[in-house]
């Protein structure tokens, strides 16, 4: 990838774009890299990180560090980490916390300026996709000697940063190994293991602990869990919207919003069978003799608010990160799992959808030193001693957030196999207002495949040809 021609381009572009500052003169650092990150001076460089603030996770009032709240665990442990970096790198984070989409509108015009405004930037990732294809900010495989985008337990799976990636680089990255901080992602569905315990039937996390959880068993379930007193309704089997309930049938069978296909293009994958099979069958369920068991509001937290009350068995989470927020808080004894699978995958597959990444972390091309900024956001982001890989992150989430070490599991691996479903744009779509809007499956998919093909064409396909470019052996 990195050959004299584009260094030499690269470096020229940078040169450009500096010259154009509107703001002082930048601070050259003299560093020897060859040097450990223990040992490197990056002689007091103040390094800008402006960071979008709050989440779902915590009232933004409560203050955070890092996405972390202030004043627990793990805020704690990213304070310390920063008074650390900044000690051993002698360098100084200045951070800047912000909640307005006015500091978007800021960092997009300075850079069309040649402005500097910050080194690094953290937020909402699709915000970053024009920022990409302008050249404004610095591709990974650029910096690679002191970011390594390959090491995905620490930077993210690369589908899971699908968004970032364009054409022959990808642009952004998130903290994988930082428990909690980046999870994002729809889909999970969440248990009510005390009505479960009440209906003395199977539990949905032990089918599929076993292989037994798919779409037949699921249909038996359904039947089971729903309880219904004379007019009255106990409680539903499972609570869930109708996109939610869509997407996760496609994706339980394997769907793929886009597939390479044989003249080496990508294409959409509703042109699969397994796709119009998987239509077929949440169609059936949804609005057919299954459909009374299912509190089908299309309110993102009515699933969140029937399992909170004790009115459903089953809730799908619109975001997952209302288990942190809302469901760890006030449910006694909940557990997690995947959709159950279709026949055209293995038992145990699972798969998700993320329509963002909330905190994705990018670096401007303007910075004063993009290397010295990427020699102390490595450093920032390396996982913490006490939780040092994926399964101590997992470890963690069990102790903290479930009761049951499998749950923790469901809740990680649902993510790392997440998919970005781009968001708001005619794939997005397919992937569930079919499930409600009276199509059939096939006139749903004759009505919208142009549309959708010519959207993969100048979206999705580019950044899948980064993937390739990047990944390929």
């Amino acid at each position: 990838m990195k050959t004299t021609a584009k260094t030499l381009f690269l470096l020229l572009m940078t040169l450009i774009l500096l010259a154009a500052c509107t703001s002082s003169e930048p601070e050259i650092f003299d560093v020897d890299y060859s040097f450990s990150i223990e040992k490197t001076d990056l002689e007091g460089a103040t390094i800008k990180y402006v960071r979008e603030s709050g989440g779902l996770a915590f009232a933004e009032s409560e203050g955070e560090v890092l996405g972390y709240e202030m004043n627990t665990v793990l805020g704690d442990l990213a304070a310390q980490r920063i008074k650390d970096v900044q000690s051993e790198l002698n360098c100084k984070f200045d951070i800047e916390y912000f909640s307005s989409d006015s500091v978007y509108t800021n960092f997009r015009l300075s850079n069309a300026a040649g402005s500097y405004y910050c080194d690094i930037f953290c937020g909402i990732s699709d915000r970053f996709r024009d920022y990409m294809k302008a050249g404004t900010l610095v591709g990974l495989s650029e910096i690679d000697d002191y970011i390594d985008y390959r090491n995905e337990e620490k930077w993210g799976d690369r589908s899971v940063l699908e968004v970032l990636y364009w054409e022959e680089d990808v642009y952004g990255l998130i903290p994988m190994s930082w428990p909690t901080s980046s999870v994002s992602y729809t889909g999970l569905t969440i248990v009510n293991e005390d009505l479960i315990t009440s209906l003395n039937t199977d539990d949905p996390r032990d089918l599929y602990e076993n292989g037994q959880w798919t779409w037949e068993k699921f249909r038996e379930c359904l039947e089971k869990y729903f309880v219904q007193e004379g007019s009255e309704i106990k409680h539903y089997a499972l609570a869930c919207i109708p996109f939610d309930f869509g997407s996760n049938y496609l994706l339980s069978n394997g769907h793929r919003l886009a597939i390479k296909g044989p003249d080496g293009d990508y294409h959409s994958g509703l042109s699969d069978p397994a796709a119009l099979a998987a239509m077929a069958e949440a169609q059936d369920v949804f609005n057919g003799s299954l459909s009374y068991t299912i509190d089908r509001r299309n309110e993102i937290l009515a699933p969140v608010e029937d399992l909170l009350a004790g009115k459903t068995v089953m809730g799908v989470m619109h975001y997952a990160e209302y288990v942190n927020d809302r469901i760890v808080k006030n449910l006694t004894n909940f557990g997690a799992l995947p959709w159950p699978t279709g026949p055209n995958v293995e038992p145990g597959y699972m798969a998700a959808m993320h329509m963002n990444l909330e905190r994705a972390i990018v670096l401007s091309r303007l910075s004063n030193n993009i290397e010295a900024t990427a020699i102390a956001l490595n450093a920032l982001y390396e996982p913490f001693k006490e939780y040092p890989d994926i399964e101590s992150v997992k470890e963690f989430l069990f102790h903290t957030y479930f009761f049951d070490r499998r749950d923790a599991d469901v809740y990680y691996d649902m993510f790392r196999s997440a998919q970005y479903a781009y968001f708001s744009t005619p794939p997005f779509a397919a992937l569930g207002t079919w499930v409600s809007n009276g199509q059939t499956p096939t006139e749903y998919i004759e009505a919208n495949i142009d549309k959708i093909e010519e959207y993969i064409a100048q979206e999705i396909a580019p950044s899948k040809r980064g993937i390739d470019s990047l990944w390929e052996e």
